[in-house]
């Protein structure tokens, strides 16, 4: 890849009405990043859009696409210069199957934006499950004085299921908590703050040595309800549960029942399947549980200005011919 000589590189921001603050890029924001990136100004032309509305027009000569939710059919024809589109999310399992993204056009995510936010909301989540605040939660809206005591969580063993970015950095403020980390990622790569990683297949060899259980992978084809009946079933009665990733990976009847039978003895989740979690769903009454509803990843004040410092760089290692950070594979589909 490379930048046309004598050609602004073109890009469009596409925004929705209907998405929460986080998912919309707002001038104000692009303005403030320019600032912090006063290179771009000479090398980019910048367009807007929202729902759609003038989207064909916009796209006959756009390089770039910003957004998280456009208009996808027949993009080949519609964005003939098209070359990459920038997710404003970390996963593209809302885009899935990706046979829509036109042939030699790239696909990349926000990948690091969640970072400070989601490490210390999977902190808090630890925190929580070791103290059993989801069973204390439990006993107050029955009434019940239910006096539970716990201990630290120094000596514990965290298990993080799918070590990418959030994932380390809840392993970071996990060691600061004297927890023992084992861990799971694709490659032979390890991280300095994990004391085991594993091969994804090692799981249920994994499950049974786990005080905690922190799910932080991708939702894809492959993941898609990673924990269920079994995988419940063989972790430590009592065990702690959090799922900070994608409602998806967990199979919903097995973690109602893994609650319901005292198997898990606290689990938050910030995820659900499907979202919006529906009003009969047994999830709402289980014990032992705390529902967030997906927030506790994105920071309303840095989550778009991150967004764009990563957008930013890109187009710089795009114009130095360099490969793009945060690529997605669309063959694993993430």
């Amino acid at each position: 890849m490379g930048a046309e000589a004598g050609r602004r590189f073109r890009v469009h921001i596409e925004n929705s009405r209907s998405l929460m603050p986080v998912f919309i890029v707002r001038p104000d924001q692009y303005e403030a990043a320019l600032a912090r990136h006063p290179d771009m100004a000479s090398i980019l032309e910048t367009s807007w859009g929202y729902d759609g509305e003038g989207f064909d027009a916009a796209m006959r000569d756009a390089d770039a696409l910003i957004s998280y939710r456009f208009p996808k059919d027949n993009l080949a024809a519609r964005a003939p210069r098209l070359k990459w589109i920038q997710i404003l999310g970390a996963g593209v399992d809302y885009l899935l199957p990706l046979d829509w993204v036109p042939k030699g056009v790239s696909l990349t995510t926000n990948s690091g934006a969640h970072v400070p936010k989601a490490g210390l909301s999977a902190l808090m989540a630890i925190l929580m499950v070791n103290a059993r605040l989801p069973a204390l939660v439990t006993a107050q809206r029955r009434h019940e004085w239910n006096r539970i005591f716990t201990p630290t969580p120094a000596g514990k063993t965290l298990l993080i299921v799918g070590v990418g970015r959030i994932g380390g950095a809840a392993a970071e403020h996990a060691k600061r908590l004297g927890m023992r980390v084992i861990g799971t990622r694709r490659g032979s790569d390890g991280h300095p703050a994990v004391d085991e990683m594993h091969a994804p297949e090692a799981l249920h060899t994994l499950l049974p040595r786990a005080d905690i259980v922190l799910l932080n992978l991708a939702l894809t084809s492959k993941t898609r309800f990673i924990i269920g009946h079994r995988e419940f079933a063989l972790m430590k009665p009592g065990a702690g549960f959090i799922n900070m990733s994608r409602g998806g990976l967990v199979d919903p009847e097995a973690l109602a029942e893994a609650l319901a039978s005292g198997r898990l003895g606290s689990a938050m989740v910030d995820v659900a399947l499907p979202e919006p979690l529906p009003a009969q769903s047994p999830l709402w009454d289980a014990p032992n549980l705390i529902i967030t509803p997906h927030v506790l990843s994105d920071d309303i004040d840095e989550y778009v200005p991150r967004t764009l410092d990563i957008f930013f760089e890109n187009v710089r290692r795009y114009h130095r011919g360099e490969a793009l950070h945060n690529l997605v594979d669309l063959a694993r589909e993430y």
